[in-house]
């Protein structure tokens, strides 16, 4: 069976394309330039850190609770308060899914063994 040279070659260019998509990604998800944009922090719920190399700029990349995307700069006050907040809430629910943050707890506390007067010392 003989293959014809068109065919090879768009066989060639169709997986080279899906390579090179596979190991470099979209680009449409990468920030070209920071906002300056300070929403209320309740209404930040993830982010992402972009680094420079695929993307032509370093950025934190926020996420709304109405699905907005907000490109700060990282080092930025604003983008600093936000990740902490983000940060902290993520913490406190993995400790509720763990089972560590509870409203009452069913743990009974240990009672204490330790003598309330040390014997004296023989002479």
């Amino acid at each position: 069976m003989r293959v014809s040279p068109v065919i090879a070659s768009l066989l060639c260019f169709t997986t080279w394309m899906s390579m090179v998509h596979a190991s470099i990604g979209p680009m449409a998800g990468c920030c070209y330039w920071r906002s300056n944009t300070e929403v209320s922090l309740d209404r930040i719920v993830g982010y992402t850190n972009q680094s420079k190399g695929l993307c032509p700029i370093t950025a934190v990349v926020f996420q709304t609770k109405r699905g907005k995307r907000i490109c700060s700069d990282p080092d930025s006050d604003w983008a600093l308060k936000a990740i902490r907040k983000v940060d902290k809430e993520k913490e406190i629910k993995a400790l509720q899914k763990m089972g560590g943050i509870k409203g009452s707890s069913s743990i009974t506390p240990a009672v204490s063994t330790t003598a309330t007067h040390a014997p004296e010392k023989e002479r």
